[in-house]
């Protein structure tokens, strides 16, 4: 079974990326706010020190431009953001100080958001030089006059000291989250892992049963993956969800195991009544799959019931029209059809694929959604390997 564990990680990592230049968007509006307060005398700041806010608020804003702008999302990236962000505390620690001390620890309960001990560690690495230069600077620009930080032996006793270990406690705490995430996070990539391929073989299970019920359609179920799996990809849907809705498109007709063997093998016409029994092979797959546990299962049972539903709303058995048709169930159908008319059954012969690629184009905006039609035509070729790749063994002596 595919192995998704790295996109899990990756959709993980981008989501803490993008909260944690949210709460640096945040805090710039606070930095923003100091300076409003200030020129409406609530708080007495130098003005001397607005550069300093505004510096702060640039560098904060660069987490946007790297992550939600230009996009950047590497391990190499996330090192230099949290190097910027133990300068910024550093510098604003430097002009404002107790004003601000609580920005000392920042970056390092940021970095705990990546749920990887080796961040918190390195910037508490980097945290440490950055707090001492910052109050000596504190010290010799004489940003707090009162005792005992206005001699350089009550910096280093009751400014440095009492910082760093207070810098090294809550860094013990965040490597302990970060490394407990961390293994939450693996246990639930595993778990997932496992759940995926439980429902992999209980749809590849009913989908063999469903073959042996119709035997004569070969590896139909295993080309309608195949071509949905096509499909899914031309409309620019994640590896994930593409391989999902593929496996999901094997139970398409699954339902087809409660229709009478008689119908399902009935070389001729069909009568008006075993039309309607057909038919009822959606409303059966449906009822066999919506209670069924899985996300996986629960979009077979969605393509089940609608994948004879047409665009224009004159299918079965709703009668839906248009958007109202899952989306899914529409790019089976034209997989689904495109396989019937290429394939030989015992009440017709095997269309040409060019013939059947023409009846399918023809049907754009009728039978089928106009969007997806665009999608099979692009991608024919695809189609055609999809055939050679996936033969049916009756039609290998003809």
């Amino acid at each position: 079974m595919t192995n998704f564990a790295n996109n899990m990680i990756l959709d993980f990592e981008k989501d803490s990326d993008r909260r944690i230049s949210a709460i640096c968007r945040v805090i710039t509006v606070l930095n923003m706010a100091v300076i409003l307060l200030n020129m409406l005398h609530i708080f007495k700041i130098s003005t001397a020190l607005y550069p300093t806010l505004i510096v702060s608020a640039a560098i904060l804003l660069l987490l946007t431009l790297f992550y939600d702008i230009l996009h950047l999302r590497s391990k190499c990236i996330r090192y230099v953001v949290l190097t910027f962000l133990v300068f910024m505390s550093g510098l604003m620690y430097s002009i404002l100080s107790y004003h601000v001390i609580i920005m000392l620890v920042f970056p390092v309960v940021v970095s705990c958001l990546y749920c990887e001990r080796t961040y918190v560690i390195y910037t508490t690495v980097l945290s440490i030089p950055v707090m001492v230069i910052s109050h000596l600077i504190a010290f010799m620009l004489k940003i707090v006059p009162d005792e005992p930080l206005v001699t350089l032996r009550g910096v280093l006793l009751y400014g440095i000291i009492p910082r760093v270990i207070e810098l090294l406690a809550i860094s013990v705490i965040c490597i302990s989250i970060a490394g407990k995430l961390q293994r939450l996070i693996t246990a639930l990539v595993k778990k997932n892992n496992e759940l995926y391929e439980e429902q992999q073989i209980m749809v590849s299970s009913l989908s063999e049963l469903v073959e042996t019920q119709s035997h004569e359609t070969g590896q139909h179920v295993k080309r309608v993956a195949a071509y949905t799996e096509i499909l899914c990809r031309a409309m620019g849907l994640s590896e994930e969800e593409t391989w999902k809705i593929s496996v999901a498109s094997m139970m398409h007709d699954v339902g087809k195991i409660c229709v009478p063997r008689e119908i399902l093998h009935k070389p001729g016409k069909l009568t008006d009544e075993e039309f309607s029994e057909i038919k009822k092979h959606v409303d059966y797959g449906y009822q066999l799959l919506e209670h069924a546990p899985g996300e996986i299962m629960q979009l077979a049972a969605g393509i089940a019931q609608q994948h004879h539903e047409r665009f224009d709303g004159k299918g079965y058995q709703n009668r839906l029209e248009g958007e109202h048709i899952n989306i899914f169930a529409r790019c089976v159908a034209v997989a689904d059809v495109f396989d019937a008319l290429v394939s030989k059954r015992c009440y017709k012969n095997s269309w040409s694929p060019e013939q059947a690629r023409e009846e399918i184009l023809s049907q754009a905006g009728r039978q089928f959604d106009p969007q997806i039609t665009k999608l099979f035509d692009e991608h024919f070729d695809e189609f055609l390997k999809v055939m050679e790749d996936y033969p049916d063994a009756a039609l290998d002596g003809q």
